[in-house]
């Protein structure tokens, strides 16, 4: 119930969601690198798949020889083959 409140009150609002919400961010820049922000923790990675937990969700992307470049308790970049992302609950 709180949780559809403070939602309902951001868009009415038009405040940024990522924000209020706590929802990953992704900038993609072409197939070869996503920056990916408001990510809670790292659960799997290897050279082909990463799979991190956001707030309400878990994200996997899957593609070739991935590599995490950097990351910090702000954002991560990955960079290799994406080939796939989804959203998982």
């Amino acid at each position: 119930m709180f949780d559809q409140a403070k939602q309902a009150a951001t868009e009415h609002l038009k405040l940024p969601g990522d924000v209020v919400l706590g929802e990953i961010l992704l900038s993609f820049s072409g197939r070869y690198s996503v920056t990916v922000e408001n990510y809670r923790g790292i659960l799997w990675f290897d050279d082909s798949c990463i799979r991190l937990k956001g707030k309400d969700c878990r994200l996997q992307i899957c593609g070739k020889r991935l590599r995490i470049e950097y990351y910090d308790r702000d954002a991560m970049k990955i960079s290799g083959q994406i080939q796939s992302m989804e959203f998982c609950d």
